[in-house]
């Protein structure tokens, strides 16, 4: 399983953004160890992040940079993260994780806190260094402390269900691979390895 963040800043912030090109290699060079398997995605699948766009970054301002598939925003940039040549081996998308299925490589997408700076799109929130410690605690295979869904919004997490379904995985490796947070959102690379 690899989990990259979810936000479109990834793709399309281009040279304004260094660490987002940081991340971005990490994501590929982690991903690319896994060409040869079908891919599953999971991201939000919540109406606000879906586009009529097919496949296009349009409604995000790019209508240049097309993935070829998909209609929600997680799953574009998860498609964008994997390159051309190898969207055609996803074979499932989903807004849950559940079980990830073995012999698959699953890719989670998912954002840490978005109030980590003044110019955070939540503005700086109080708790927000917690809980992206939490997160890079958890990605990094230290079970942290149990966190609920309202402490993970409070911390500024818009979105906490997948990081709460993560938080019940028990990876046999765990390697936080990445982490940023200078856009003032919590972005991470991370990849597990799950024992069937």
């Amino acid at each position: 399983m690899v989990v990259v963040p979810a936000s479109p800043a990834l793709v399309l912030s281009g040279d304004a953004d260094p660490a987002g090109s940081w991340l971005r290699a990490a994501a590929g060079r982690v991903l690319g160890r896994y060409r040869d398997i079908p891919v599953h995605l999971v991201g939000s699948r919540d109406p606000r992040w879906w586009t009529c766009h097919w496949g296009s970054f349009a409604a995000w301002g790019d209508a240049s940079v097309d993935v070829g598939a998909g209609d929600h925003l997680p799953e574009l940039v998860q498609r964008f993260l994997l390159g051309a040549d190898n969207r055609k081996r996803v074979v499932d998308v989903r807004g849950k994780l559940g079980h990830p299925d073995p012999g698959v490589l699953t890719v989670v997408a998912v954002d840490g806190s978005a109030g980590l700076t003044e110019r955070a799109p939540l503005a700086l929130i109080a708790g927000a260094e917690s809980v992206d410690a939490w997160c890079r605690a958890l990605l990094a295979g230290e079970p942290p402390e149990p966190m609920t869904t309202d402490g993970l919004r409070e911390g500024g997490i818009i979105e906490p269900d997948l990081w709460l379904e993560l938080a019940e995985v028990r990876p046999d490796r765990a390697d936080l691979v990445a982490a940023d947070t200078t856009t003032g959102v919590g972005r991470y690379i991370a990849e597990w390895g799950i024992d069937a």
